[in-house]
């Protein structure tokens, strides 16, 4: 596979995880489209097709070109065309995508991917799961096997009290489970350092910490969602929001961090010693 080819599925997959986890509606809409758009300058390339820098034309030359990708996805002209024009508007606006209609360019997005990957695949003599485990472990070292079945376990821990709940006479069995909050969360652990993936990937203990984690971020929604049942929000409107916590560490080796405060130290005596002569 040619390497710009690679390159654009890499930096798709990259904008989806990002958009995943977006609190943002606008985020996720902005980071959920470049995602598919990237996707789209990749089958193109493979085709030995240069795509355009307008968006626009790009999109319209899929159409024209790869008409099938979006019968695969089960998306029409008038879905795609509106995720566009959405993209251009948190782009160029002040205007906020609700949730329903963000989780709707989300899914389209993810289904779009999912076609553009087998078409890639099969062109290159490769099946679509070992594809898209290649381009993962370009992003994150590996699919982390670990970090999925920690995340699951917290999802059927709390599909299990919302049945007990309803068992309970608080609300239904089946109608508790589907407002679980966990139905729509998404968490996602980002590093470029090799030894990290390789931690993430491997260490129990690691994946247990971030289970605690998700299991305090959901507690977190339902306190929000509490919060707004006392505010008299309409029931209907109770769980429609959106909430992300992006907590990001970026370090230095040692050497930079104490480089760093050298010259800020030798900063700070300068502009001492430069007041002390006024």
């Amino acid at each position: 596979m040619k390497s710009d080819v690679k390159n654009h599925l890499i930096a798709g997959l990259s904008y989806f995880l990002s958009a995943q986890s977006a609190g943002s509606c606008r985020f996720a809409v902005a980071e959920s489209y470049l995602a598919i758009d990237n996707y789209f300058s990749a089958i193109l390339l493979y085709e030995g097709i240069k795509p355009p820098h307008n968006h626009k034309e790009k999109l319209n030359l899929i159409h024209n070109r790869f008409k099938n990708i979006f019968d695969k996805a089960g998306v029409n002209q008038k879905d795609i065309d509106n995720f566009h024009d959405w993209w251009l508007k948190v782009r160029y606006s002040s205007a906020i995508p609700g949730p329903n209609e963000t989780i709707r360019f989300l899914r389209i997005s993810d289904r779009i991917m999912s076609i553009i990957i087998e078409e890639v695949a099969n062109r290159c003599g490769l099946t679509a799961e070992s594809l898209e485990n290649e381009v993962y472990a370009d992003v994150l070292g590996k699919r982390w096997l670990r970090f999925d079945e920690e995340c699951d376990l917290i999802h059927e821990k709390w599909q299990s009290e919302a049945e007990y709940l309803g068992e309970m006479s608080y609300g239904s069995k089946l109608g508790n489970k589907m407002l679980n909050p966990s139905n729509f969360c998404n968490i996602q652990v980002f590093t470029d350092d090799p030894i990290t993936k390789e931690i993430i990937a491997n260490d129990p203990n690691f994946s247990s910490n971030i289970g605690k984690f998700y299991d305090s971020f959901l507690k977190l929604v339902v306190y929000v969602q509490n919060m707004r049942i006392q505010r008299k929000i309409e029931a209907n409107q109770i769980p429609n929001f959106t909430l992300s916590l992006r907590i990001s560490y970026i370090g230095q080796s040692i050497e930079e961090i104490v480089e760093e405060w050298r010259n800020f130290i030798a900063q700070a005596l300068d502009d001492f010693k430069k007041q002390q002569k006024q």
